[in-house]
């Protein structure tokens, strides 16, 4: 076998492995469960739409009350991998373009454990461990999540080049990995990684003598200039931030949703120990699988544990551990931190982190703790080969658990045969079945592994060993893969004709939405359902499926909302006897049913003209007028401010109307009919950015109304008013991550000082 294509062997592996597990894409299927649909191709669809007209894709006026854009982290419109969107076949790009992120992933774990020293065959390991892990693939539709992962591995080799070389460059890689992963759209996952490398070049710096705080301090300023490349994302993410729902952190409940608990361990051993949504197998009611999974191959979980093992039992004398045997210690303690961090509300430590550290209390999910986990697992893993030798105790041992595993088979195979027929037929005594069935084939092949392995670590015998090696754990990753992210034709994401063009915005009440979202279409434990449904759930007006159609609704199913806005939706759902006026002055003219049906309200409008304006000095006082049974938002809008609050008169009088009304969503222009002071409303979102003028150099102060929305005061003179948005940190943005581009650019460039 040629070295040159040895040498590169595991990567093309794992690029079959890919090619295997998702082949549907190759015949122009794409991905559509869960939230391609509900989030990411209606975001970026939406946002380049406008870019092939001329427009940035700074505000979505079709969900919510409006909302930002591109300043909504996971839409991810400056991440470059994402720009191919543009020119090739969006849903199937992002698609093929998520499978490509898993390849990144396990190449980037390729060269990170060749830095760290690992031999041939651990480096392929844990490349195929963590490029395929269950952690990645169960969640390969969070696409954000993906990208932000897949450059993990990239900043740890970037970092480790800073610690232990004086190249530039090594800086400047970690820079644009770091950028990478800030514009990839999700923060958890990005904080977790970031975390992961100060932890790691800390843990080097201190271990490695002497100690060296330039080249620590080297690696802080290059993942600084990381955040600078990505500015032009960050800033207005961060605006959005202090805005939302989320500005002071997450409650308690959300923040423990999806902990992982301890029977979920068995993850680790068997992917589908609790059975398979793609199949309609999974069997149990707690959490998600794709939340659950940790699986990063049978072969590797031994392979970890053997290196984890013979370090806690010191079994090798100092003079027998290769050099690469000292990174044991530091990532079993990362396996065994993350491990209880996942476990949130089932352990007393996520809590108490939680109430008493910051940054634990901004995410949701400790399961995702577990990035660390199946990280740390596959560098193990890579290391643990070391020990796989040809020993008599190892081979007589080896023997015993081949024996073993091919019994436990067999007998779970003909275990039906002696159940009573009301045992044998339960799903989850066939899951269980399966799941031993398939663990004791994959112990006995890699019992088969070690006692077939060569005398000799050279040679032809030897490489095409480990080339089993990694085929083996190939197909054990691709079986794990299965049916975990379902294809559908690209037509489904094709623009539908309303069925109601009369209704100028909806709404579905949360009870209802939810309900027809998981309960009907996008069930936990059976992804097939989704599958054979599809037309009914592309045509069923879910958010955010409606931005597809350009149909308004009062729904928004993003991480971070207007704080505003949510607190407005929360008004409407705690308060029904009010619910109509509500909806009425958010410009809502239908609402969804719990059958799916839309029914059409008799009022709505986006904008109008009030005789009566009542201020508050406080939100508190706004939001009890809001909630009068009196209170006629056609009549009267209650603004936030200094001011009187005057009686509306008790016949209603003809102020003003609106004549027309356009929308392109960066600008709103009014046309209006004035005939005395008056205040025009308009239902959209009050938000920093947008400004009110008479389509010229005339500004007019807008004012935050009804608690979520906008008014202007008009008069007879006003004929016009435009609302634009344009907000402040687009050009400062943009600077800073030009002039930080080129500051990287420059340590590429540069030439590299003799000494330090």
């Amino acid at each position: 076998m040629p070295e040159r294509f040895s040498s590169r062997l595991p990567l093309i592996v794992l690029a079959g492995a890919l090619l295997t597990a998702f082949h549907r894409l190759l015949l122009g299927e794409v991905f559509f469960w869960g939230l391609p649909s509900l989030q990411f191709y209606p975001w970026r669809e939406y946002g380049f739409d406008l870019l092939r007209n001329g427009q940035l894709p700074l505000w979505n006026p079709y969900n919510g009350l409006g909302a930002p854009l591109l300043a909504n982290y996971q839409s991810a419109f400056l991440y470059p991998l994402n720009w191919l969107g543009l020119i090739l076949p969006l849903a199937w790009q992002m698609s093929v373009t998520a499978v490509l992120h898993l390849f990144i992933a396990g190449w980037g774990m390729w060269l990170f454990t060749g830095r760290l020293g690992l031999p041939e065959l651990g480096r392929g390991i844990s490349a195929l461990a963590f490029g395929m892990t269950g952690y990645l693939v169960a969640r390969l539709g969070t696409y954000p999540t993906i990208s932000a992962a897949a450059w993990m591995p990239w900043l740890l080799w970037a970092a480790l080049g800073v610690l232990t070389r004086k190249q530039r460059r090594d800086m400047g890689w970690l820079a644009v990995f770091a950028g990478l992963q800030l514009l990839a759209g999700h923060a958890q996952t990005t904080w977790y990684s970031m975390l992961l490398v100060g932890v790691f070049s800390a843990w080097w710096s201190v271990t490695h003598r002497p100690f060296n705080w330039r080249r620590l301090m080297f690696v802080v300023l290059a993942l600084m200039l990381g955040a600078g490349i990505a500015a032009a994302q960050l800033i207005p993410t961060a605006e959005l931030l202090r805005q939302s729902q989320r500005s002071t952190g997450v409650d308690f409940d959300f923040a423990m949703n999806f902990s992982y608990s301890l029977p979920r361990t068995l993850n680790l051993l068997s992917p589908n120990v609790f059975g398979n949504p793609g199949d309609g197998s999974y069997i149990t009611e707690e959490g998600a699988f794709f939340e659950d999974a940790v699986y990063i191959g049978l072969i590797p979980l031994i392979s970890a544990l053997v290196a984890m093992l013979t370090w806690v039992w010191g079994k090798l004398r100092q003079s027998e551990r290769p050099i690469y045997f000292a990174h044991v210690p530091f990532w079993l303690l990362i396996v065994m931190i993350a491990y209880l961090f996942a476990l949130g509300k089932d352990s007393p430590i996520f809590p108490f982190l939680y109430r008493n550290i910051p940054t634990f209390s901004l995410f949701q999910a400790p399961v995702r703790w577990h990035i660390w986990t199946v990280f740390g697992l596959s560098v193990l893993a890579g290391i643990g080969v070391g020990m796989w030798g040809r020993g008599y105790w190892l081979f007589f041992s080896t023997r015993l658990a081949t024996a073993g595993c091919i019994g436990a088979a067999l007998l779970a195979l003909i275990a039906p045969r002696f159940l009573p027929p009301d045992v044998s037929s339960i799903e989850g005594v066939q899951v269980i079945i399966q799941a031993v069935v398939t663990t004791g084939i994959l112990g006995a092949l890699a019992g088969a592994l070690t006692l077939l392995q060569p005398e000799a670590p050279t040679g032809n015998r030897y490489r095409w060993w480990i080339t089993a090696v990694w085929v083996v754990l190939a197909g054990d990753l691709i079986y794990a893969a299965q049916g975990l992210n379902p294809t559908i034709s690209a037509s489904f994401y094709d623009r539908l004709q309303p069925a109601n063009t009369a209704v100028e915005r909806a709404y579905w009440l949360e009870a209802a939405e939810e309900d027809v979202k998981f309960g009907t279409f996008l069930l936990f434990n059976d992804y097939q359902v989704a599958v054979d449904n599809a037309d009914a759930f592309r045509k069923s007006g879910l958010s955010n499926l409606n931005l597809l159609d350009r149909t308004p609704l009062l729904n928004n199913f993003e991480p971070l909302l207007v704080g505003s806005f949510a607190e407005y939706v929360d008004l409407i759902e705690a308060n029904p006897d009010q619910r109509d006026t509500l909806l009425q002055a958010a410009g809502v003219t239908g609402i969804y049913d719990t059958d799916g049906t839309l029914q059409k309200l008799e009022r709505g409008v986006r904008a109008w003209v009030v005789e009566s304006a009542c201020w508050h000095s406080d939100k508190e006082s706004l939001i009890a007028a809001i909630l009068e049974p009196t209170w006629n938002p056609a009549r009267q809008v209650h603004l936030l401010g200094e001011g009187d609050c005057p009686t509306p008169p008790a016949e209603a009088s003809a102020v003003g109307e609106v004549l027309t009304f356009e929308d392109a969503s960066n600008n709103v222009n009014v046309q209006l009919q004035v005939e005395g002071e008056g205040w025009l409303v308009l239902a959209d979102t009050f938000y920093p950015g947008w400004a009110a003028s008479d389509g010229n150099a005339s500004q007019y102060d807008m004012y935050s109304a009804n608690l979520a929305m906008r008014a202007v005061q008009v008069n007879p003179s006003v004929n016009t008013v435009s609302f634009s948005y344009q907000p402040w940190w687009l050009w400062p943005g943009v600077l800073v991550s030009l002039v930080s581009l080129l500051i990287t650019l420059v340590l590429f460039r540069s030439r590299n000082p003799d000494t330090e």
